[in-house]
């Protein structure tokens, strides 16, 4: 290789390097080794609105819902919108009323000229409820324990409007299933770190809170109801601050969902998820540019140098930078139940990296996206 060309690898390798050693050991790490809450708020115990959306989830409504309505929390209504449903759904809520008087169902029956998306029954459960602090879910998930509605209005104080929390997905047999997992935590642990550095951008609506009061000061999901995905990270990435946003990180705080059962119906769902990032604000483009491209180029560039005389330097850096990622991920993994992953993560990173994300891109320009129901 030229001389130029070989010194030019060595200075981007370097560059990324220290991007990379940047974010880990002061982004990641602040969520890696953050000491835990007391779970006592001090804004107390107020009465909260839990709201699902549920199309056609007869099978999760009868498995998950129970352990929404049997939280260790003194006063809360779950509202589950039935969105259209043509199984067995509006059977199985009206059964489960008879036993939870805090249940409240709401029903939507699909138009023939207007499709919509699930902010429609977003925008409905909101409305509808009767309590300032909502949190959200979804109907495929359940809590990971019976204190998760607690530590997630923990989290809340006096100016905090946005809580956000982890929605991990469970653990079944299968490389599909590292990788979905995989990709979930990296995405967990970028948003709740950047969260906790003053830089909030998104949460998941699977383990979501914030206030009606923000909802409808924001007027709702007006500015981006033309994209079909967007709920939950749109509304995050457009109404939070460093001021009024809070993570909940902790065993009971996370919820659990059913992880996608074949690679084609993860991708299809990540077709959706990606689609929303072009809505993101400038500089959350910008920050998360920084992250993905330095990633790249940091592996591509390292992947060259091993064939030229600095190889040596660049094994030595990657060994650094692998090491710190070892010990921030592991200690990140074991907060949110994610520890069995460890070992492979460097090699799952790089399948998703130079994999996974390029064919998804390529998929969303090729194709149409995808709603978030059929």
């Amino acid at each position: 290789m030229p001389e130029i060309f070989v010194n030019s690898l060595l200075i981007v390798f370097g560059i990324c390097f220290l991007i990379q050693l940047v974010f880990l050991l002061f982004i990641y790490s602040g969520f890696a080794f953050r000491k835990k809450r007391n779970n006592v708020s001090n804004i107390g115990s107020p009465s909260v609105s839990v709201i699902i959306c549920a199309r056609n989830e007869e099978r999760f409504i009868e498995k998950n819902l129970t352990q929404v309505l049997e939280q260790d929390y003194p006063s809360y209504e779950v509202i589950v919108v039935n969105d259209c449903s043509t199984d067995g759904t509006q059977q199985v809520l009206d059964e489960m009323q008879k036993k939870y008087p805090n249940l409240r169902s709401l029903i939507i029956q699909e138009g023939y000229v207007y499709k919509h998306s699930k902010k429609l029954p977003l925008t409905i459960g909101i409305k509808n409820a009767q309590y300032e602090y909502l949190v959200f879910t979804d109907a495929d998930c359940r809590p990971a324990g019976k204190g998760w509605l607690r530590d997630i209005i923990g989290a809340f104080d006096a100016d905090t409007e946005i809580v956000l929390g982890y929605g991990a997905y469970a653990r079944t047999r299968g490389f599909v299933n590292s990788l979905i997992r995989m990709d979930t935590f990296q995405i967990g642990l970028q948003y709740m770190s950047l969260a906790l550095a003053g830089m909030p951008y998104m949460g998941v609506g699977r383990n979501l809170a914030y206030k009606k009061s923000l909802f409808l000061k924001q007027k709702g999901f007006a500015p981006y109801t033309h994209v079909p995905s967007g709920d939950d990270d749109l509304f995050v990435n457009k109404a939070a601050t460093r001021f009024n946003t809070r993570i909940a990180a902790c065993p009971d705080c996370v919820t659990i969902s059913e992880p996608k059962p074949s690679f084609k119906e993860w991708v299809r769902q990540k077709r959706r998820h990606v689609s929303t990032a072009k809505y993101y604000k400038g500089s959350t483009l910008f920050t998360l540019g920084i992250i993905t491209f330095s990633q790249y180029f940091f592996w591509l560039s390292f992947v060259a140098l091993l064939f030229t005389s600095w190889w040596n330097i660049a094994v030595a850096l990657f060994s650094i930078r692998l090491l710190m990622q070892m010990l921030i991920y592991g200690k990140a993994m074991r907060k949110l139940g994610e520890s069995d992953l460890l070992l492979y993560s460097p090699v799952i990173e790089w399948l998703l990296l130079f994999a996974f994300y390029p064919g998804v891109a390529v998929s969303n320009m090729l194709f149409k996206e995808a709603k978030w129901k059929t």
